[in-house]
């Protein structure tokens, strides 16, 4: 995989990465990898302070994030391709998008800072008139970045970066989330602390097996004076929200759930996380789920959470 990145990466330098020369003019921006639930919440702070301050903001999202970009009052439009399954095929569909817009964008912001060749010809092709990227390793920097900068410790901050480059003071939220009307759990009434599990991730390899998880379930079960609700299918990412909003602690391996959860600051533990994309909630630890311990620092999170909130 390191390999064909850097392949990748030299192809573009070979054959697309040319400077350019547009004055810039305008407040529509494109925000790029909007695709997946978290890679989109961490740019929700800074779509946000964009649009507070009268900038249209476009985002290339998918059908995994249209429902909840579309509650979002700062996003003007999300556009869908659907070209972020690491497809050969997907440069296609990067190509027909940019043709569509080509010319019309005047900002396009790329916050991750690894990119393939068709993510190099969409930003070529779409001729935006500056381009806003985070910084490579090793200083590999394409020429067509017009603005680099600099990477931070943690997904979300590299937005907040992005707009100090527009002078824009950081919003005040974790992450933006925003319910429909219908809000599934509105009325949903609680006789106990609400304890909500995941063991599900985006991959088998960092899900918890089901045998695992029978025996993570039933010590939980163990803490009486609690309810412990494991995460099933619910009919829409928003209803999901509603229900996270309810809980009072969750407990999950690391994938969108655990960012959904920092958006209301809820209390979490995850199983494996690291630093770039490690939960935001003011209180939030990593423990392992197979941990003799779990129990324990699970009641002791939720005592200090009665503490506090009495």
């Amino acid at each position: 995989m390191k390999l064909m990145k850097r392949l990748s990466f030299a192809i573009s330098k070979l054959l697309i990465d040319k400077k350019r020369n547009f004055k810039t003019v305008g407040n529509k921006i494109l925000v790029n990898d909007c695709q997946k639930i978290g890679n989109y919440l961490f740019k929700t702070p800074m779509i946000k302070g964009l649009a507070l301050k009268g900038y249209e903001v476009y985002i290339l999202g998918s059908k995994s994030t249209l429902e909840m970009a579309n509650e979002n009052p700062y996003i003007k439009e999300v556009i869908i391709d659907n070209s972020y399954r690491k497809k050969s095929s997907d440069i296609f569909r990067n190509i027909k998008t940019a043709l569509k817009y080509r010319d019309f964008f005047d900002y396009y912001i790329e916050s991750v800072g690894s990119m393939y060749i068709r993510e190099t010809l969409l930003m070529r092709l779409l001729r935006p008139k500056k381009i806003i990227g985070i910084e490579r390793k090793y200083n590999n920097t394409l020429k067509l970045i017009d603005i680099v900068i600099k990477k931070q410790e943690h997904l979300r901050e590299n937005g907040i970066e992005i707009l100090k480059y527009f002078k824009i003071s950081e919003p005040n939220c974790i992450y933006d989330i925003h319910l429909n009307k219908h809000d599934k759990y509105k009325n949903f009434i609680k006789k106990k602390p609400l304890i909500l599990y995941n063991g599900l991730a985006s991959t088998k390899s960092r899900s918890i097996s089901p045998d695992d998880e029978k025996m993570i379930l039933d010590n939980l079960s163990n803490i009486r004076w609690a309810d412990i609700k494991k995460i099933e299918h619910e009919n829409s990412i928003l209803d999901l929200c509603s229900l996270i909003k309810k809980a009072d602690l969750v407990i999950t391996v690391d994938t969108g759930i655990t960012h959904i959860a920092s958006a209301f600051d809820i209390p979490i533990i995850v199983h494996k996380s690291n630093s770039s994309v490690f939960p935001k909630s003011s209180l939030a630890i990593e423990q392992s789920f197979y941990d003799k311990d779990l129990n324990k620092t699970v009641e002791e999170m939720l005592e200090y959470i009665h503490t506090i909130s009495a």
